[in-house]
C-alpha cells in the first residue's frame, strides 16, 4: 500500500507540474518574447520604417515556443529539482521585468558611437546585486517554505506580472494606427535605359552652389565627364527643404491650401500635367525617389509604383534584430556589451525593391548590376534623387561609405565620382548624346538655402562645359521636362524652359518656403529680382495659411490634452519647439520652445496647476518653465530611455496669463541657442510629451 501511493506521488504529480511550469514559464515567455519586442515597438514606431503586422507574428512564434519549451523542461523534472527550476525560472522573470522597467540607465543613441562600459562599473555592481535578489530571494523561500506554500505566491506574482504588461499594451495598441496600403516608389528598372533616347535627372539633395564650386575648385578633372553640359551659376531652387522642394520640381506646384502633406500631394498628382505628357509621348517613367512625393494616383504615369503596406524584405533577419535590441534592454548590465547594436541596422531587412535615397547602396548596386542595362524601348524618363550634401555625412570620395564621418567636401566629391561614372556608361555605349539630362539640386544649404546648383545637357549638345549666368528657376524644370516630352509648356510650372533664360535678363523670380509650428504653418512666397546668391534681395510677398490656431477653441480646465499623432489636442497650442506630433508623443526641440493656450473661463486669482506628462529625456540637463515672464518651474532632468511616463507638476500664477492666455516658455540651458538657426524638425530633441492637464487650486 505504501509502495502504491509513492508511485502515484511521483509519476500523477505530472498535472500539478505541468500547470505551475506554465504559468510561470508564461510570464517569462510573455515578459521577454512577447511584452519585451512589441513595447519596444509602440515606443518608438514613429521612427522605424516597418509596422505591427510586419513583427506580430514572428514575435507570437517565438513566445510560443519558448513558453512551451520552458514548461516542458518544468514538466519533465520532479522533486526537488523541479521546484528550484521553476523558482529560478521565476527569479529570471523577475530580474527581466526590474531590469526593463526600472534599472536601465542611458547608455547613448545606438547610432554606432562606442559605449564606454568602463565607467559604468560602480553602477553595474549595483544592479548585479539587484539581479542576485531577484534570482535568489524566490530560490530561498522556495527552499525554506517548500513548493505547497511557494506555489500560490508565484502562480499569482506571474498572473499579475502578464496583466501589467498586458494592460499596458492594450494602451499602446489602441493608440496604434493601422497603416493603409501607401504607394511605394520600388527599384525596378532603375538601371534600364533606352537605346535610343532617355532623360535622365540627378537630384541631389542639399546641394548648395557654393558646394560646387568648391568641388570643382578642387576637382577641376571633374569638368572633362560634363562635355555638353552647361552649368547656370545663377539659379535658384523653387522651394526648401526638400518637402517643399521635391514635390515642386516634379509638379511645379506649391502647397498653398489647408490640409495635411499626404492630402496635397494627392492633390497635386490629380493636377498635375508633366508625367501625363511624358506617358502620352510614350517614355517608361520611372523615379527613384521617396515614396512620399508621390500619391497613389501616381501609378497611372509612373511605371515603379506599386500599392503595398510592408516594406520587409526579410522577416526572419528583422525580428532577430528585434530581439537582439530587447536583449539589449532587458539583460543585466555586465551583459549588455554582447547585444549592443546599431538601430541603422534595421534597414539591411528592408525590401531590396523599395527605393531608399543612400548614396554609397545607389551605387554599390549600380557597380553589382555591371551598370546600365540598355534596352529597345522608345524613350525612357529617370529621376534618381540622391544623399547629395545631406547629412549622414558619411560618403567617401570614391562613393563607398565610412564608418565614421567624412566632410561636406568629400561627401559632394564622391556624388560627382557616381555620377560621372554613369555618365561615361552612356559614352561607352554610344548613347550620352542622345540623351536628357539634368543635374540639380532640390535646394541650397546657406542663407535662405536660395543658391543651389544647376547643369543641363540637352540631347547632341558637344563641347567644353560652359558658365552660364542666366536667371534660372526650378519651377523650370517641369517646364523643361513637358518641352522635351511635347507638351504644353505654358501649363508647366513656371512656363518657361531652362534654355529660355538669357544672360542678362532681368527676372523676377518665385520661391516657396514653410514656417511655423503645430498650431500655425505658412507657406511663404518669396520673390526677388536679384541673383541666386544674393538672400537679402529676397521679399515674402504673400503668405498661404496652412494651418492656423489664431482661433483655436479656448481650453475647458481638468480636460486632458493629448500630444499623440492621432489625437493632438495640445499641437494647436504649441507655438514654437515643439515636432510634429507623431505616434503617441511630440518631441521638444531646440533650446526654447513655447505653448500659448487661452483659458475658457479663468480663475481671477490664485494659481492654475498644470501636470506634463512625459519621457525619453535626451540629455541631462535643467528644464526651467516660465509664465509670463516669471518662472515657474525648474528641474533637473536625467536623460533616459524606454522609462515609464512621469508626470511633473507646477503651479503658474493666474496674474501671468495675458488676455486669459496662458504662455508657457521651457528653456533648456545646456542645449545651444545655435540649435534655434536650424530648420524645424532638425534641432537637438530634448523630451517627449504625451499628456497635459491643467486645473484652478
Amino acid at each position: 500500500m505504501e509502495e502504491k501511493q509513492t508511485s502515484v506521488s511521483q509519476s500523477g504529480g505530472w498535472k500539478r507540474r505541468l500547470a505551475f511550469s506554465a504559468v510561470v514559464s508564461a510570464a517569462l515567455a510573455f515578459t521577454l518574447c512577447f511584452f519585451g519586442p512589441l513595447d519596444l515597438f509602440f515606443n518608438n514606431y514613429e521612427e522605424v520604417w516597418f509596422h505591427l503586422h510586419d513583427i506580430i507574428g514572428g514575435v507570437v512564434c517565438t513566445a510560443l515556443i519558448v513558453f512551451a519549451a520552458a514548461t516542458l523542461a518544468g514538466t519533465l523534472l520532479r522533486g526537488k529539482l523541479h521546484s528550484i527550476y521553476v523558482a529560478l525560472l521565476f527569479g529570471g522573470t523577475l530580474g527581466l521585468w526590474v531590469q526593463g522597467s526600472f534599472m536601465n540607465i542611458n547608455y547613448g543613441i545606438l547610432d554606432g558611437t562606442d559605449v564606454n562600459w568602463g565607467a559604468y562599473t560602480g553602477y553595474g555592481i549595483v544592479n548585479t546585486l539587484i539581479w542576485a535578489v531577484c534570482i535568489l530571494l524566490p530560490l530561498l523561500l522556495m527552499l525554506a517554505l517548500k513548493e505547497k506554500k511557494m506555489r500560490p505566491v508565484l502562480i499569482f506574482l506571474s498572473c499579475a506580472l502578464i496583466l501589467m504588461q498586458g494592460a499596458s499594451l492594450v494602451v499602446s495598441r489602441l493608440n496604434y494606427e493601422n497603416p493603409a496600403e501607401t504607394a511605394t516608389l520600388t527599384t525596378d528598372g532603375i538601371w534600364e535605359l533606352s537605346r535610343k533616347e532617355n532623360t535622365i535627372v540627378f537630384v541631389v539633395d542639399t546641394l548648395d552652389e557654393s558646394f560646387y564650386e568648391a568641388m570643382m575648385k578642387a576637382r577641376p578633372d571633374y569638368a572633362k565627364g560634363l562635355t555638353g553640359f552647361t552649368h547656370y551659376n545663377n539659379a535658384m531652387p523653387a522651394g526648401s527643404r526638400t518637402l517643399v522642394a521635391m514635390p515642386l520640381i516634379l509638379t511645379g506646384i506649391p502647397r498653398t491650401e489647408p490640409g495635411s502633406y499626404a492630402e496635397y500631394i494627392d492633390r497635386i498628382w490629380h493636377r498635375q500635367t508633366t508625367f501625363n505628357d511624358l506617358k502620352k509621348a510614350g517614355f517608361d517613367t520611372r523615379l527613384f525617389t521617396e515614396s512620399r512625393f508621390v500619391a497613389p494616383v501616381s501609378g497611372k504615369t509612373v511605371d515603379n509604383l506599386e500599392m503595398a503596406t510592408s516594406s520587409v524584405g526579410n522577416h526572419f533577419g528583422l525580428n532577430k534584430r528585434l530581439y537582439k535590441l530587447t536583449l539589449y534592454k532587458y539583460v543585466p548590465h555586465f551583459l549588455k556589451w554582447r547585444f549592443w547594436m546599431t538601430t541603422s541596422g534595421f534597414s539591411k531587412f528592408q525590401r531590396k525593391t523599395e527605393y531608399t535615397v543612400n548614396d554609397s547602396r545607389f551605387y554599390e548596386s549600380y557597380q553589382s548590376g555591371g551598370g546600365f542595362t540598355y534596352t529597345d524601348t522608345e524613350r525612357c524618363f529617370r529621376l534618381y534623387h540622391m544623399m547629395g550634401a545631406h547629412k549622414p555625412i558619411t560618403l567617401r570620395s570614391d562613393g563607398t561609405r565610412s564608418k565614421s564621418r567624412t566632410s561636406i567636401d568629400e561627401q559632394v566629391v564622391g556624388v560627382f565620382h557616381i555620377i560621372l561614372d554613369m555618365l561615361d556608361d552612356l559614352r561607352e555605349h554610344k548613347v550620352y548624346d542622345k540623351c536628357n539630362i539634368i543635374i540639380m539640386a532640390d535646394h541650397g544649404a546657406v542663407d535662405n538655402d536660395q543658391w543651389a546648383t544647376l547643369l543641363y545637357k540637352p540631347a547632341g549638345a558637344t563641347g567644353a562645359l560652359r558658365e552660364n549666368s542666366a536667371p534660372v528657376s526650378f519651377l523650370d524644370a517641369c517646364a523643361t521636362i513637358t518641352d522635351l516630352a511635347g507638351g504644353d509648356v505654358s501649363k508647366a510650372g513656371s512656363g518657361r524652359t531652362f534654355t529660355d533664360a538669357k544672360e542678362g535678363e532681368k527676372r523676377t523670380r518665385t520661391m516657396y518656403r514653410n514656417t511655423g509650428s503645430n498650431a500655425t504653418l505658412i507657406t511663404n512666397e518669396f520673390k526677388t529680382d536679384g541673383d541666386a546668391s544674393e538672400p537679402d534681395k529676397m521679399h515674402v510677398v504673400k503668405q498661404y495659411q496652412l494651418r492656423n490656431a489664431s482661433d483655436v477653441e479656448a481650453y475647458k480646465l481638468g480636460d486632458t490634452l493629448s500630444f499623440s499623432g492621432k489625437v493632438g489636442t495640445a499641437n494647436v497650442y504649441c507655438t514654437h519647439g515643439f515636432r510634429y506630433a507623431v505616434g503617441n508623443f511630440t518631441g521638444i526641440e531646440g533650446h526654447r520652445a513655447q505653448m500659448v493656450i487661452p483659458i475658457k473661463n479663468p480663475p481671477k486669482d490664485g494659481n492654475l496647476t498644470v501636470h506634463l506628462t512625459y519621457r525619453d529625456v535626451q540629455h541631462s540637463g535643467d528644464m526651467v518653465i516660465s509664465s509670463g515672464g516669471k518662472q515657474v518651474f525648474k528641474q533637473y532632468l536625467k536623460a533616459h530611455a524606454n522609462k515609464e511616463a512621469q508626470t511633473l507638476t507646477f503651479q503658474v500664477p493666474v496674474s501671468t496669463l495675458k488676455d486669459g492666455k496662458l504662455t508657457l516658455d521651457f528653456t533648456f540651458p545646456t542645449v545651444s541657442k545655435a540649435e534655434e538657426k536650424k530648420e524645424e524638425g532638425t534641432r537637438k530633441r530634448s523630451l517627449r510629451v504625451s499628456e497635459m492637464m491643467i486645473t484652478a487650486e
